[in-house]
Formats: C-alpha cells, structure tokens, sequence
C-alpha cells in the first residue's frame, strides 16, 4: 500500500483540504477510494495552556514580562513545530 504524510487543516465545512501535489503523487482521481487515519496534532495547544499558566502567577517576579516575551517569537516556533 503506498501511503503518504501530510498535516492538513479541517475547513469551516469539515472537509479537509488534499493539495494538487499529493493528489499527484497518489495517482489520484475523482472518486479515488483512501483510507485516511486522523491524528490531532496537540503539540500546540498543549504549549499554548503550559505558556497561560505563568500570565497568572503574582508570586513570581517578572511573570507577566516572562510570558509576553516568550509569546514574540510564538510564530517562529509554531513554523518549527508545524513543520516537523
């Protein structure tokens, strides 16, 4: 069975969006039959809520300061972690 990995993202209507190149590199047609296993990606919200539990923290100097700085270079790190 050929098979292949891609990250794709749920569309506001449920579909899921396949790429031109994938539907190339699969031979695939229009009513091509694939067996498609979900796995949700949690890496990122998993950060998103570890990162908001400092935002709250009164007792540790800074925390505020702390967050927002790890927070500017979120878009970074999420390319990282979108792309691995």
């Amino acid at each position: 069975m050929k098979s292949l990995n891609y990250t794709a993202r749920v569309l506001s209507d449920g579909h899921i969006s396949l790429p031109a190149e994938i539907k190339e590199a699969m031979g695939l047609a229009v009513n091509s039959v694939v067996k498609i296993t979900l796995e949700r990606d949690l890496r990122k919200e998993d950060a998103i809520n570890a990162f908001g539990a400092w935002s709250e923290r009164s007792e540790i100097e800074g925390g505020v300061e702390y967050v927002e700085d790890i927070r500017s270079g979120w878009d970074k790190r999420t390319k990282r972690i979108d792309n691995a």
